[in-house]
């Protein structure tokens, strides 16, 4: 398999449909095999049967589901230590970033310049959009406290589009541990302490007003987490 898409889902029954079509759309115009993976992290609404109908129709989607939910993280590692193409991305339920974007991502991975494309949104056309101040705090918050304890040197760790060579998604989420929002975190910060080459991408995010981070539920574990990654370090949980 040349390409895997990996889409983390729970309970998107809703507006998991246009996704797939989406990309489907997309990969009709590209030129290799390819697969879209979603990872359904123990949903209990229709999400998988939606997914299972969306897989009778077209070979290229597949279900890889927990049976129980594990955060966004675990169904991202799971997802992508499933997918069998050789080059791995994972990106939004939502498809906020546009699949164009895979084109030169695929470009930098295979060229050798990358092993790791992460994308990288405007951060103040992110302010722009975000109707949320209490939201804006929080990533603050977030980008702040990763950068001083564990991850000084990207711009951007939370944007929902990041691929990998095989070689490196096996590195990486084999040694991941992290199932919150975090995840992201400390997937870019295994990769720089294996070895690996980042690059960061710019990419172009279509806002959606229906954000799942809650601040007064995901934050406080959000920051637990970057200080886990940096006692994992320390304790040589990564080594």
């Amino acid at each position: 398999m040349d390409l895997s898409i990996v889409v983390p889902a729970y309970n998107e029954e809703r507006r998991l449909q246009p996704t797939l079509d989406g990309w489907t759309a997309w990969l009709d115009g590209f030129d290799g095999t390819a697969e879209i993976v979603v990872s359904d992290d123990g949903s209990t609404d229709g999400t998988a049967a939606l997914v299972e109908r969306a897989a009778a129709s077209d070979p290229r989607i597949r279900l890889n589901r927990l049976e129980q939910n594990a955060g966004k993280g675990g169904a991202v590692r799971s997802g992508m230590l499933a997918a069998t193409g050789a080059y791995r991305f994972y990106v939004d339920a939502d498809m906020n970033i546009a699949p164009f974007h895979v084109d030169p991502a695929l470009a930098l991975l295979r060229s050798g310049v990358a092993d790791v494309v992460t994308g990288k949104r405007s951060l103040a056309r992110y302010a722009e959009t975000e109707r949320s101040p209490a939201r804006l705090a929080a990533g603050a918050a977030v980008q702040v406290t990763r950068r001083i304890l564990v991850l000084p040197v990207i711009t951007d760790t939370q944007a929902g589009f990041k691929g990998f060579t095989a070689e490196w998604a096996e590195k990486v989420f084999h040694a991941a541990t992290i199932d919150s929002f975090a995840f992201d975190i400390e997937v870019l910060y295994l990769a720089r302490r294996m070895g690996a080459r980042i690059a960061e991408m710019p990419v172009e995010v279509e806002f959606r007003d229906d954000s799942t981070f809650d601040v007064g539920k995901h934050l406080p574990p959000f920051i637990e987490d970057i200080w886990r990654i940096r006692m994992n370090a320390w304790r040589g949980r990564y080594s």
